[in-house]
């Protein structure tokens, strides 16, 4: 079943004040990021931010969370329709590979870093709704139709969503004398397919 997702509504002002945030916490992250910088690279004034948003940390709280409403969006499109847990999975794992925003490990480390303890906490309930959630209820119904087994439903879902963190594209850009220690890792060699069967049955012969 769906989830309805309520997030506010930003007037024109508010929403140039995210998106603008948005494209420099994912490019610097969120201690080079300065009050300034978002004000000047957005075109607005101090007193405009601050009517809008509380300070840097509330900002970057619902920076994340429309970012993980939008993955849920998506991971929503992508699985409607499919008519079994693998070809499920294998939807899931396309948008978890290939989506700009799909990796939220940095996002999620940098809350830990530099976020108070109720920012904290709110962030991470949001990613378990529009995250862990949909990769739940996959999982559940793999359970339910006798799909899967010899895990619970938040158990099978943890274990995907890292296998598929380990094979997502870096954002961060990688020194050309590093660039080979990366090749033979690129997803390129990892389909989604090959990942969600990695997942279902293991590297034994079969």
């Amino acid at each position: 079943m769906q989830d309805t997702i309520n997030e506010p509504a930003y007037g024109p002002t508010a929403a140039r004040i995210l998106a603008t945030a948005t494209r420099l916490f994912m490019q610097r992250g969120y201690s080079a990021v300065s009050i300034n910088d978002i004000v000047q690279a957005a075109d607005v004034t101090k007193p405009t931010l601050y009517y809008h948003f509380s300070d840097k940390e509330e900002l970057f709280v619902l920076v994340a969370i429309h970012m993980l409403a939008d993955m849920h969006r998506t991971m929503q499109r992508a699985i409607a329709g499919q008519p079994d847990t693998r070809s499920r999975l294998v939807a899931l794992a396309q948008v978890l590979l290939h989506e700009p925003d799909s990796d939220t490990r940095m996002m999620r480390h940098q809350a830990r870093e530099h976020l108070s303890p109720e920012r904290q906490r709110r962030l991470a309930n949001a990613f378990v709704r529009y995250m862990l959630d949909p990769l739940r209820n996959v999982m559940q119904q793999g359970l339910d139709d006798g799909e899967l087994g010899g895990h619970s439903a938040t158990d099978l879902a943890m274990l995907f969503l890292g296998l598929m963190e380990g094979f997502q594209r870096q954002t961060a850009p990688v020194e050309p004398e590093r660039s080979h220690l990366y090749r033979d890792v690129s997803t390129d060699h990892f389909s989604a397919e090959t990942l969600v069967d990695l997942f279902l049955y293991g590297t034994a012969v079969r």
